[in-house]
């Protein structure tokens, strides 16, 4: 028994060559011991069922599918997510190292340059508007000057100083002194007109007998230039 063993296990890996029957029967081969074997495994036969499905789905998973677990991380030759060895296991530490050196200071040189343009544009906006609120002041000033009725509250309706009663050095000035001569002009000329016509007609006072003054005539104040 124990010379026969290696001839047995012989037999058992082989597997004889399948030939159809010459009488025309339906001949099935027999199944060998290891698809036997696979049948029973359940990873096996899941993978099975999920290929005999049908559908759109099931399509896509057939066309897609890796044909074995080593290609579940890596792709072969020419698809389009392949990355070879050399490319994916880079060694070169060095140039790694100078490049994240290179990208920090491109990354600070551009925060740098940021931080410039905003305090360049923050200066010249405080500028700006400097400059529009003094623009806008000079018109607020503008339109006073402008307005003669604002700021009348602490301005006399007299053109004269009401304590030294002194004529202002203006033309509001000159038309105040026309007008108070006018009424002094006005109350001369009456005074006279009641003298003339009031009076007898004698040469000399008629009380004291002395002469009568001679009547000059006023004459009537210069009209202000303006």
């Amino acid at each position: 028994p124990a010379l026969l063993l290696p001839s047995f296990r012989k037999m058992a890996t082989t597997t004889p060559a399948f030939q159809p029957s010459a009488f025309g029967y339906r001949s099935i081969r027999a199944r060998t011991r290891h698809e036997r074997l696979s049948l029973k495994d359940k990873v096996a036969l899941e993978k099975d069922r999920i290929n005999q499905r049908v559908g759109w789905q099931a399509r896509i998973h057939q066309k897609n599918a890796p044909e074995h677990t080593a290609m579940l991380t890596s792709l072969p030759a020419g698809a389009a997510g392949y990355l070879s060895n050399s490319d994916r296991f880079h060694s070169d530490t060095v140039g790694d190292e100078y490049s994240a050196r290179q990208e920090a200071r491109a990354k600070q040189l551009k925060i740098q340059e940021f931080k410039r343009n905003m305090s360049l544009k923050r200066d010249e906006d405080r500028w700006n508007q400097a400059e529009q609120k003094q623009v806008e002041e000079d018109e607020y000033y503008q339109k006073l000057r402008e307005n003669t009725t604002i700021g009348k509250k602490n301005v006399s309706n007299v053109a004269y100083d009401i304590t030294t009663l002194q004529y202002m050095q203006s033309v509001e000035g000159e038309k105040q002194k026309y007008a108070d001569d006018m009424v002094r002009y006005r109350s001369s000329l009456r005074s006279q007109q009641l003298i003339v016509k009031g009076d007898t007609r004698a040469k000399y006072n008629i009380i004291s007998g002395d002469d009568r003054p001679q009547i000059i005539q006023p004459q009537p104040p210069a009209k202000p230039r303006g």
